[in-house]
């Protein structure tokens, strides 16, 4: 009994073989309702300022 819950431990915390793990960028993974790039990133400010430039202007 001692020695299966032993084994299971072993597996349990035992780490993939790196040469089976699938290889990516690096980059984390995110949810895609959070996943934007750069570019979009970019124009949403720019049309933040706009917005505000607009609001300003019509006071």
């Amino acid at each position: 009994m001692l020695r299966n819950a032993l084994s299971r431990l072993r597996e349990w915390i035992a780490v993939d073989d790196p040469e089976d793990r699938i290889e990516g960028s690096g980059e984390a993974i995110v949810s895609p309702q959070h996943r934007r790039s750069a570019e979009a990133e970019r124009e949403l400010e720019r049309l933040g300022e706009l917005s505000d430039d607009h609001d300003f202007k019509n006071r």
